[in-house]
């Protein structure tokens, strides 16, 4: 056979297995019948493309809009915005499993097999999961949080003092919340921080977030390429450079805070003999940036911090280890701390921006809030047990924003299990990806009566069992921390914080905002655009 015959019959054959599988996506194929856009049917290129726009929240709301409640978005994926998708994928009990995107934010030690991994948001493993999540609970849970207080009012008044000599000057919403949230995270973790608050800025913290955020969420939906990246990075990276570029993504170096964070830590670390070998987790590209010298870094908070004292996150969690050494790995010491950081800082941010956004920008919750807080006698250094009990408006606030404008900006996918199953009419086969984004779910009418207005009322309840199971409705429905048994383990910190200052700044200062949102809508949604005045009243 001449090379030209080869040729043609190699050209031939890779144009009919082409054409082959464009018909079958289209007409053959068991999610055939969902409606979508055609050519999301075809190839999942589509989803990428429409995914590195950075709209994916207000996107895929549009999308439901147009095709309904199931929209096929990928030859082998739906979008769902309904109760039943929301019950079924996320809800305690769901046999419904990750999808394969999340492997994309898998670190490489994480990946290992072995009693050192931990990764929760990662953890395919539901019995080591739950086992990890356990284990970490009594540190992450509100009496956990409650032992730390004191360190956390100390750093709420240096930020509210920063803010008095301001005297009203119009600030950048999300930033100043991203310096609460990094200055605050580093002080309540390990008593040190890079004190954002008196520099004014976050040093570059939320550029490098968005940019990680932006290469996960759009490389993440080609697991093959993941999976070979992980495997044989070599060839795995030289096939990253070109998919890189055809998508506008950069390749993420990291975040400024981890260079900081990780000498100090492990300095802690190196003064209780189990925990001393504890070594960084090098092989994270861009994790550590550089080697710095933990001794003179950061200003110290708090540093008579000695083992069996609990003066800060990072002291309860060598104490849990100290307990529990037999089930308490000595590296997961680190991960957890870290992913205070890797997992809440940019959480803290928009959970933080929208409910500033959301109260400062509707008069009548706003007055409410701040007559609730006057008449609780809620002022600075009070307790957080004591804002949320006596002035529970603040929780419903804060869950509305939450509502509005939650943290995760993607679908979150999960794989249907070998029974199969039906939503909303459509048939779903075994191993189908069904996504639920929390942004669509939540604007979803026959969840959330009247979904575009911040009304906090609606998770009040008047104490009558009726008033009670509306509410547990609501919550029944709510992703804002994810959902079921895969909930965010950090949820309680990220709430202590919130709470915390909110009731500080709006009980202290007369908050107003101006602008509109602006989204940058990865995994972990960003929003810009929008500035803030508090003058002291």
């Amino acid at each position: 056979m001449s090379s030209l015959s080869l040729t043609n019959t190699v050209l031939t054959t890779l144009a009919l297995t082409v054409l082959s599988t464009v018909f079958y996506r289209l007409y053959l194929h068991p999610l055939a019948n969902v409606p979508g856009p055609r050519l999301a049917a075809v190839t999942r290129i589509w989803l990428a493309y429409q995914s590195r726009k950075g709209k994916n929240n207000t996107f895929e709301v549009e999308l439901h809009r147009r095709y309904g409640h199931v929209v096929r978005i990928s030859p082998n994926e739906v979008m769902c915005d309904t109760e039943e998708a929301v019950r079924k994928g996320f809800h305690a009990g769901s046999d419904y499993k990750k999808g394969a995107w999340y492997q994309v934010c898998a670190a490489p030690d994480s990946r290992r097999k072995g009693d050192d991994r931990f990764d929760l948001l990662t953890e395919m493993d539901k019995e080591r999961y739950r086992m990890q999540r356990r284990t970490i609970g009594p540190a992450y849970s509100i009496a956990g949080m409650e032992k730390h207080e004191e360190l956390l009012n100390g750093y709420i008044d240096k930020y509210a003092a920063k803010m008095k000599s301001f005297n009203g000057k119009w600030l950048d919403l999300s930033e100043w919340m991203h310096i609460f949230a990094l200055d605050a995270l580093s002080t309540f973790t390990f008593s040190k921080t890079l004190d954002y608050t008196n520099q004014e800025n976050d040093g570059g913290n939320m550029k490098g977030s968005d940019m990680h955020w932006a290469y996960f969420t759009v490389v993440g939906l080609f697991p093959w390429l993941v999976e070979l990246t992980q495997r044989i990075p070599r060839v795995g990276m030289y096939l990253m450079i070109p998919i890189s570029l055809a998508f506008g993504l950069k390749v993420p170096t990291g975040l400024p805070i981890f260079p900081f964070c990780i000498p100090n830590i492990l300095d802690r670390l190196s003064r209780l003999d189990s925990t001393a070998k504890t070594k960084a987790p090098a092989d994270r590209p861009g994790l550590v940036l550089s080697a710095r010298d933990p001794s003179g870094n950061g200003k110290v908070i708090n540093d008579d911090v000695v083992e069996g004292e609990e003066k800060d996150l990072l002291a309860s969690l060598m104490q849990l280890h100290s307990s529990k050494e037999d089930r308490f790995r000595p590296a997961w010491v680190l991960g957890i701390s870290l992913t205070n950081f890797g997992a809440g800082h940019d959480t803290m941010t928009i959970t933080l921006s929208a409910a500033m956004y959301w109260i400062a920008r509707t008069p009548a919750v706003k007055e409410r809030l701040v007559k609730d807080l006057r008449d609780a006698g809620i002022g600075p250094g009070a307790k957080y047990n004591d804002i949320i009990t006596k002035v529970p408006y603040l929780m419903a606030c804060l869950k509305e924003a939450i509502r509005l404008f939650p943290a995760i900006g993607i679908a979150m996918p999960r794989v249907v299990p070998q029974t199969g199953t039906t939503m909303s009419g459509h048939y779903l086969p075994p191993g189908t990806i069904m996504s639920v984004n929390p942004y669509a779910a939540h604007r979803n009418a026959d969840m959330f009566p009247d979904p575009e207005t911040f009304k906090p009322e609606r998770w009040l309840h008047d104490g009558s069992e009726e008033g009670k199971r509306a509410v547990g409705q609501l919550d029944s429905c709510w992703l804002g921390f994810g959902g079921g048994s895969r909930s965010c383990p950090g949820q309680y910190l990220a709430r202590f914080f919130v709470i915390k200052l909110l009731a500080r700044l709006f009980g202290e200062f007369d908050v107003e905002v101006r602008g509109e949102p602006k989204f940058a809508s990865w995994f972990s949604c960003h929003f810009y655009g929008v500035e803030v005045s508090m003058k002291e009243r």
